[in-house]
């Protein structure tokens, strides 16, 4: 870390370190859901690590051939003015098995964060965890949020969580990104739960994003909405999809980029409002959106290349969206070619943590610094693979 890294941690407040810090595991024991779960009031408090090792990101690998549409906008090729600050290893003190494939993080209040599962049922319900950070060096992973249908009951029907955000009310939004594959076709929502995870409601997409199983309608399988925002004064939610709809377009590749919608919804009626077209990089997904006070969007980028490194490398970029000029395309059923896409400004670029950030999919805020840039958390999901790694990254960004 570099001395200018440690002076802007300590501006924070946070704890003075050099090198790793060795790590603390305080444990109350739980009763399993799944293979493990921390019960309620427990935690798990460690201390930072600042190893980062190999993995690769679940869908990440993205096949398809040249995109289609209008003259894409440019991203920005000067160098990003995000910095980073520190990483995390949350695998190598974390003992539940179940505690794993976290795809979404949001602050609740400071120093405390929801972390969403994008568990497919394989190792406990539906589910997100509270954390509490001191020092944005130390995380302690207190107990599970369950998510349950309208009558109380943890989710029997398929759901693949992504992102989850906390709304004025304390509620949480998270969303689903459906299922795609033949005779099990199931639409991307948005649900809406107490904060202890009640289901209150249910919010549709636009019928072109419901996928026909076919792939040749909607969304590709594990390519929804995996990304959402929620605007400041939370009246307004926004997501982007992982890949474009299979009506608009091939899918990303490692040689072509793809053309996502962003989906602006009205969240006291529950119905979309706008929709815009971003391009997203060669070799990537949009994983995660997230708004500032001034309802600025912020969007995660992340892919898996096997030809790079020994065994494959992640890149991953975070991009300042401008929506000035785009094309409003909420009412094509699929896109023309001539839509105008949302502009992107590169602010950190992961190429400079080496080795490389692993498969990050959640955007959260964290404080801001004296110098006025603000922090910003972005978690890696593990994949619920031993060769993976969850981390908790650091940044500062404008």
């Amino acid at each position: 870390m570099s001395r200018s890294a440690l002076s802007v941690i300590r501006s924070l407040g946070f704890s003075a370190f050099a090198g790793a810090v060795a790590a603390a595991v305080a444990l109350t024991p739980a009763p399993a859901i799944g293979s493990a779960l921390p019960a309620a009031g427990s935690s798990l408090a460690v201390g930072s690590s600042l190893g980062i090792g190999s993995a690769r990101g679940e869908g990440s690998a993205l096949s398809g051939g040249s995109s289609r549409g209008g003259a894409p906008q440019p991203s920005d090729p000067a160098p990003a003015p995000g910095e980073h600050l520190h990483s995390f290893n949350f695998s190598a003190v974390n003992p539940h098995e179940a505690a794993g494939g976290f795809s979404g993080i949001d602050e609740v209040a400071p120093g405390r964060y929801i972390v969403i599962s994008d568990d497919k049922g394989e190792h406990g319900p539906v589910r997100a965890y509270r954390f509490t950070i001191t020092d944005h060096t130390t995380f302690a992973m207190g107990d599970a949020v369950v998510f349950t249908d309208p009558q109380g009951q943890p989710y029997s029907e398929y759901m693949d969580p992504e992102e989850i955000r906390v709304l004025p009310n304390g509620n949480l939004l998270w969303t689903t990104e459906g299922n795609a594959t033949p005779g099990r076709v199931a639409p991307p929502q948005l649900i809406e739960s107490t904060p202890d995870g009640a289901e209150v409601r249910r919010i549709a997409v636009p019928h072109h994003h419901v996928p026909n199983g076919l792939s040749t309608r909607g969304i590709y399988h594990n390519n929804g909405p995996e990304g959402m925002a929620v605007l400041a004064d939370g009246t307004t939610a926004v997501t982007v999809n992982e890949d474009a709809l299979a009506q608009d377009g091939p899918r990303n590749s490692e040689v072509n980029p793809s053309r996502n919608r962003v989906t602006f919804y009205d969240l006291a009626t529950g119905t979309p409002t706008r929709e815009y077209v971003v391009q997203v990089e060669a070799g990537r997904g949009a994983t995660s959106l997230l708004a500032d006070d001034n309802g600025d969007l912020y969007m995660l980028e992340r892919g898996f290349f096997e030809d790079l490194g020994e065994n494959g490398e992640n890149k991953a970029e975070i991009y300042k969206l401008d929506l000035r000029g785009a094309t409003d395309v909420l009412t094509l059923d699929a896109l023309t070619g001539d839509e105008t896409p949302v502009a992107k400004n590169r602010v950190f670029d992961f190429a400079s943590v080496r080795p490389h950030p692993d498969n990050v999919e959640g955007l959260a805020w964290g404080p801001r610094s004296e110098d006025g840039r603000r922090t910003l958390i972005v978690v890696s999901d593990d994949n619920f693979n031993e060769t993976q790694t969850t981390y908790f990254h650091t940044l500062l960004v404008p």
